[in-house]
């Protein structure tokens, strides 16, 4: 019979404390065996020390935990040696029977039993894993060389021994516990499991590389896999990571022993210039069984890690996912809608969902921004709850706009690459051709309708071809880029439109990359645009050189993702006859936009002045005579404008005669006498 067949079954609080006290008084015998056998009393160190034993096996018993002197031997693979010149060291800390004067390590070889010179080597665990600190203010000459210096015990230790859950003070600003992020989807628990079981604490365990989604949701990923194996997440991120090799080598030593000391499991989140100190400091925790994970877009090269990829949500997991943080937060936006829309992580949804209630419950004072403070919040929460409206009302909590925090969360990679834009004008507002209108109307339909047609239909099982594409062709000013602005007001998205200088690199496969970044920013619910895109999506030419090579790579990769893209790109160009053939095939639809006739001219000139712009006898039918496009038209209402502001009178048909003579002289292109015939009195 044990006495865990006969004690009572102790509660967790219980627990705690018997195992606090007797953690002490275990701690308490050793010191006391340890300092007879320091003082050469080794009659008084025998009792004391099968004391301890004994102890040790009733608090493992009583617990289910072992003392924690036991368990830091365990865990540094400590010999009988090394614990005991431990316990002698930490004891004057701790308040414990301490021997008379210094330890130092030539005191303990001559004392100790079982004692061997190995125990001071820099790289034996007492020295190596920094469980004892050798003063290195002191110089060795004067106390007689190394064994004869006095030790101390390094304070991260002495809580250990205590059993304080605490974190190494050297960590701060490099690492950090994190907390439960989203929830995950459900099929990516598959992937959970797989990595709680690779990263199980054992010896010699060499960690994983997990890639797929993003960084927060593989965070997320990581924290469910360390619940299930008992273990909370201390991470670590590769930009905070120090560059030279003997800070990256203590550093890399504190991480994996604060990882065993605390049941961390270590994540490691780097980036693409940061992966090989990443996997130095995975290498650094083997040697103690620790637990820990490469967090990473790519694999870096040359690693054997075993590799887990993290598998998108689908659009019914995205539904589920928003309609469950919709409801925590008390918003009631459409789930289903915003998960076909905006094709987020688990993590980016609940970031979108979290920021806009608070927005949402946040006190407005009638000033812009004062949701929650800061300049700028008015873009995310669209309007503020009315009378009526909350929960006092009969509408419930008031729908807050979801869906332009969704599209800020895409903003956010895009560095650079491409500005954001969120159009004003919709179809209504844009005179085209009926051809052109009819492609733009059945454009809409095609986004409007893809929850059915792809979802309830089934035509998403068939995974390629799903973009809505469209080239639009025409010559300058007939009003591409307009039309592509109007087509995402319609739709309620914002234009990502990609700034072609930064997205072109000189470095091979930057290019690529760059498109990558843009394409999955658009895939979140907005209209990518490559105006004047020829650059890019150009005829594929014969290769005479490497540049030929490498400009048809980049038109390669651009086919393959056009083929995986789930979101609304679309191209302008003023030379359709440059586009590549396969790119044409690939558009799901191709607009022309025809120079302007008369009427339509007419049409644009009875809209070209904003309401509160003042005029004066303006004849439409007269303007149109003058063949220019509808861009054209544009400037020289705004010439117009400011040419009657600086008179001080309203637009009258002589400033729009002198905006156009001024146009006349900046394109050099003289006015027919028919053009302007009837614009003023002669």
């Amino acid at each position: 019979m044990t006495l865990s067949d006969t004690a009572p079954r102790l509660d967790a609080d219980d627990r705690d404390q018997v195992w606090a006290r007797d953690n002490q008084r275990h701690l308490a015998l050793a010191a006391a065996a340890a300092a007879a056998r320091l003082d050469a009393r080794p009659d008084e160190a025998d009792e004391p020390a099968r004391a301890a034993e004994l102890l040790a096996a009733e608090v493992r018993e009583t617990t289910g935990l072992p003392t924690a002197l036991d368990r830091l031997c365990g865990l540094f693979t400590l010999t009988a040696f090394e614990r005991d010149v431990l316990v002698a060291v930490a004891a004057p800390e701790l308040g414990l029977p301490t021997a008379t004067g210094p330890v130092t390590f030539a005191r303990a070889l001559a004392a100790l039993p079982d004692a061997h010179w190995s125990a001071l080597l820099p790289d034996a665990p007492l020295r190596g894993w920094r469980l004892l600190d050798v003063p290195a203010q002191l110089p060795p000459t004067e106390f007689g060389g190394l064994s004869q210096l006095p030790l101390a015990v390094d304070e991260r230790i002495l809580h250990a021994l205590l059993g304080a859950d605490t974190t190494d003070d050297r960590l701060a600003g490099r690492a950090r516990l994190v907390a439960p992020v989203c929830r995950l989807a459900p099929g990516q628990g598959a992937v959970v499991a797989s990595l709680a079981a690779l990263v199980r604490p054992s010896p010699g365990t060499e960690g994983c590389l997990l890639s797929g989604e993003d960084r927060l949701t593989r965070r997320q990923a990581v924290v469910d896999a360390a619940e299930r194996i008992g273990l909370t997440v201390l991470a670590v991120e590769g930009p905070d990571l120090p560059d030279t090799a003997p800070a990256m080598d203590t550093l890399a030593r504190l991480l994996a022993r604060e990882a065993g000391l605390g049941l961390r499991l270590l994540l490691v989140e780097g980036t693409a210039e940061t992966l090989p100190r990443c996997v130095r400091l995975l290498a650094a925790g083997a040697p103690l069984g620790v637990s820990a994970v490469l967090s990473a877009d790519e694999a870096p090269p040359g690693s054997e890690l075993p590799v887990l990829r993290l598998p998108p949500a689908s659009t019914g997991e995205r539904r589920d996912l928003f309609a469950a943080a919709l409801n925590e937060a008390r918003l009631t936006e459409d789930p289903a809608e915003l998960a076909e829309r905006h094709p987020l992580t688990p993590a980016g949804i609940a970031l979108a969902v979290e920021r806009t209630g608070r927005l949402a419950s946040a006190p407005s004072d009638g000033r812009p921004g004062s949701g929650n403070g800061q300049p700028g919040s008015e873009r995310l929460g669209s309007e503020r709850p009315g009378p009526g409206d909350g929960p006092s009302g009969d509408k419930g909590p008031w729908a807050s706009d979801v869906a332009a925090a969704c599209r800020a969360l895409a903003e956010r990679p895009l560095h650079g690459l491409a500005t954001l834009r969120r159009p004003a004008a919709g179809l209504d507002d844009l005179v085209l051709p009926d051809q052109a209108n009819r492609s733009l109307r059945a454009l809409l339909a095609h986004v409007r309708g893809r929850r059915q047609v792809h979802g309830a239909w089934g035509y998403s099982a068939r995974g390629r071809g799903l973009a809505v594409t469209a080239l639009f062709a025409g010559p300058s000013g007939t009003g591409k880029t307009t039309a592509a602005e109007a087509v995402a007001h319609e739709l309620g998205f914002d234009v990502i439109a990609a700034d072609l200088s930064q997205v072109v690199s000189k470095y091979i496969g930057e290019t690529e990359k760059h498109l990558a970044r843009l394409f999955d920013a658009a895939e979140a619910g907005s209209v990518l645009l490559f105006d004047e895109g020829d650059a890019l999506f150009a005829k594929r030419t014969q290769v005479r050189d490497s540049r030929d090579r490498y400009a048809n790579l980049e038109v390669s990769y651009l086919l393959q993702r056009l083929e995986t893209f789930r979101g609304v790109a679309i191209l302008t160009t003023n030379a359709r006859e440059a586009i590549d053939p396969a790119f044409v095939r690939r558009m799901r639809f191709v607009v022309t936009f025809p120079f302007p006739d008369a009427e339509q001219r007419a049409l644009l000139w009875a809209g070209a002045f904003p309401p509160g712009v003042p005029t004066d006898g303006l004849d439409p039918r007269r303007l149109a005579q003058l063949a220019v496009s509808g861009g054209t038209i544009a400037q020289l209402a705004l010439h117009a404008a400011f040419l009657a502001a600086d008179e001080g009178v309203p637009v009258g048909m002589r400033h729009v005669l002198d905006a156009a003579r001024i146009e006349s002289d900046k394109l050099e292109r003289p006015l027919a006498a028919n053009e302007i015939r009837g614009w003023v009195p002669s």
